[in-house]
């Protein structure tokens, strides 16, 4: 770089060099180091379509195809670049993200503007058929449908149908399930966390283990964002992190189970020192470590019945979490 008159004067074609280097780390599936030299390239000129592109194939790359899609809705919009080379990025991406009915709805509009080129035309034929067919597939389940109410199978399924849908359709079903005792408690953890991915602004009930509360997916914190959880792993993280690192991380992942199956309910009693103490005990049971009660007591500087009642709500959690999802 340069410097004139305290302005920052980039090299020669170092714009050029940029993109140059982020198209061979994209052909090298370097995605992320690609991501990065465009999205500098971009810091000097963000008008260039070839660099948009390049950070468009990387978000596709790299999974994150919500932001994708809107780089290259954008560039539509403002006719920025090869209108159907990055035409068909976006339908890929919305096939990716299953939005069908935009597919049907992008496609219809392109057919009615009447300039789809001749080579083009057999290929987005095909594809408004698929998107059709698809988009009625994705009609939801009514909630009368007694199979998703009461097979865990079924409420999988489901969950795989709809993550990457349009969730708005799906508001009617999602409730029923959430209210529903039937409903596996990990499937409504689910539901809550696809609810909360697509922003969705509306409280609901939830019912979990003979408790109801009410939520607003969009204000739902992650679970090791809770004060309360760091709280119990920082006191596990002092005793039995330094004793038994590997033990402690076992232990950790059973507490992020126990809290994955009871969101978005929070661990009752709210005493971190119990439920330190509880996990440590259960963590020696499960791996076949003796360790007696009042140790345990000792360490956590606790004694209180409601140790014996926490240890056993863990081991019932385990239970229902131990399924292949």
């Amino acid at each position: 770089m340069k410097k004139a008159n305290g302005k920052i004067i980039p090299f020669p074609r170092l714009k050029e060099r940029l993109i140059e280097k982020g198209m061979n780390a994209l052909h090298n599936k370097q995605f992320e180091q690609a991501l990065d030299l465009f999205l500098e390239a971009r810091s000097w000129n963000s008008n260039h379509p070839d660099i948009e592109i390049g950070i468009a194939l990387c978000l596709m790359e790299l999974g994150e195809y919500q932001e994708a899609k809107q780089i290259c809705k954008k560039m539509l919009h403002e006719a920025k670049g090869n209108y159907f080379e990055i035409l068909q990025m976006y339908l890929t991406i919305l096939v990716q993200l299953g939005q069908y009915d935009e597919v049907k709805t992008t496609i219809e509009a392109v057919l009615e503007e009447n300039k789809l080129p001749a080579a083009h035309a057999e290929q987005f034929y095909k594809l408004l058929h698929f998107s059709r067919r698809m988009s009625e597939e994705q009609i939801s389940p009514e909630p009368n449908d007694d199979d998703l109410f009461s097979r865990l199978d079924k409420q999988i399924s489901y969950i795989h149908s709809i993550k990457n849908n349009n969730v708005k359709k799906n508001l009617h079903t999602i409730e029923e399930m959430l209210q529903s005792k039937t409903v596996h408690p990990v499937v409504k953890t689910m539901l809550l966390q696809i609810l909360r991915d697509h922003e969705i602004a509306r409280i609901m009930t939830v019912e979990k283990f003979g408790e109801t509360t009410a939520v607003n997916p969009i204000h739902l914190q992650d679970l090791l964002e809770m004060t309360f959880a760091k709280k119990v792993l920082n006191l596990l993280d002092d005793f039995l992190g330094n004793e038994n690192p590997t033990l402690f991380e076992a232990v950790k992942d059973i507490w992020i189970r126990h809290l994955y199956v009871m969101y978005p309910f929070h661990p009752k009693p709210e005493n971190a020192n119990i439920w330190a103490a509880a996990l440590h005990y259960v963590g020696y049971e499960i791996f076949g470590i003796v360790i007696k009660l009042t140790e345990v007591e000792r360490i956590y500087n606790i004694k209180s019945a409601e140790f014996i009642s926490v240890c056993d709500k863990i081991r019932q959690i385990e239970e229902i979490s131990n399924i292949r999802w």
